[in-house]
């Protein structure tokens, strides 16, 4: 993914920290806006479709949350009223995998996932 859609938390990372690999799915739904990345209300990236961002995180409880991004019809109105949010558990040392993904109707789904 292209560096410059990622704000935050791209650093090497140290022994106080773990990987959070996130993958947003290549569905077609919503698919020509991106959906912004937040750790901790932090913004962390933008990512596109069938996009991955590997992010250097604080071991944790974190809150993972994404809503769109983007202006004109990406802008989906007030992005509060889509947030999607997740707590996880960061482990120094570990990596973590959250997938993103859009439903049918539009609904952004943030969860933990093993691929």
């Amino acid at each position: 993914m292209p560096s410059e859609r990622v704000f935050a938390f791209n650093g090497a990372g140290d022994s106080s920290t773990g990987q959070v690999v996130v993958t947003r799915d290549i569905g077609a739904v919503g698919g020509a806006c991106p959906l912004a990345l937040y750790i901790d209300g932090t913004l962390a990236a933008h990512l596109r479709r069938g996009e991955t961002v590997t992010l250097s995180v604080p071991a944790g409880n974190r809150i993972v949350s994404a809503t769109f991004a983007g202006k004109g019809g990406c802008s989906w109105g007030d992005e509060s009223g889509h947030r999607r949010e997740i707590s996880q558990v960061v482990t120094a040392g570990g990596q973590t995998r959250i997938r993103l993904a859009l439903a049918h109707d539009g609904v952004i789904q943030v969860s933990p996932t093993a691929f």
